[in-house]
């Protein structure tokens, strides 16, 4: 007698529930509060990025001395997850969390990877509290290289900048424009990579 043995049939099960992803979300603090609110929030075990840069900062009596100033006062990153927010937001020193069409704003990673490697760069930054227009353009060499932002020019001086629509801020790099390509709109990768 022979045993007959069938294929097992296969059943993929689709989870109507994925798991929750962490995000980058941006809160609002207290003027001044922004290094508090830092440590409160590391504290408590979350992953935070508050960018901050060095300047030199002449003082009255001539005296020099570089100190450390946040590039977007009273504006802190968080990397959680949405369900967090409203219990982040009773942390001391801590007012709200941004939101753009009624929801939480997310911060895309490219963006806050941008961010941090033009902070460790030894160049000037600046940050603009408007938009500013400009050509969509990616960068070919050094230390950003591969990353997208816009074009701008001020005072005969090329910037690459990397928009924050959600605190309405431009942060602003200075550089060649033989370091840059232009972007056109049919060949823009999204953060996969995959073309649009």
């Amino acid at each position: 007698m022979h045993k007959i043995t069938l294929p097992q049939s296969r059943i993929d099960v689709v989870d109507s529930n994925p798991e929750p992803v962490n995000n980058w979300y941006v809160l609002y603090t207290a003027p001044r509060a922004e290094k508090v609110v830092r440590y409160e929030l590391e504290v408590r075990g979350y992953t935070v990025f508050l960018p901050v840069y060095r300047t030199l900062r002449i003082w009255r009596n001539r005296q020099k001395k570089m100190i450390e100033k946040v590039l977007f006062p009273s504006y802190i990153f968080i990397n959680t997850l949405e369900c967090y927010l409203y219990n982040i937001c009773q942390v001391p020193k801590v007012s709200t969390f941004i939101r753009c069409g009624g929801k939480p704003a997310k911060i895309s990673y490219n963006c806050i990877d941008t961010i941090k490697r033009m902070l460790s760069m030894d160049h000037e930054i600046s940050v603009v509290n408007d938009f500013c227009e400009g050509e969509h353009v990616r960068i070919l060499y050094g230390p950003l290289a591969g990353y997208e932002g816009v074009l701008v020019r001020q005072k005969s001086k090329t910037h690459f900048g990397i928009q924050l629509k959600e605190i309405n801020h431009t942060v602003l790099i200075n550089i060649s424009t033989n370091f840059l390509e232009k972007v056109f709109e049919g060949k823009r990768k999204t953060e996969n990579g995959d073309k649009r």
